[in-house]
């Protein structure tokens, strides 16, 4: 019985990791320069 991940299960993780990631953050972005937009349009 293995105890150990494999280089390449590891590698697969983090690509998935790193692909999620890459999709993800644009749209956070995004969401806070709205913010920051309706924030200072307020003031």
């Amino acid at each position: 019985m293995r105890k150990a991940f494999t280089m390449a299960e590891v590698l697969i993780t983090l690509g998935i990791i790193g692909i999620v990631a890459a999709m993800t953050f644009p749209a956070m972005i995004q969401g806070y320069r709205k913010a920051v937009v309706e924030t200072e349009l307020r003031s």
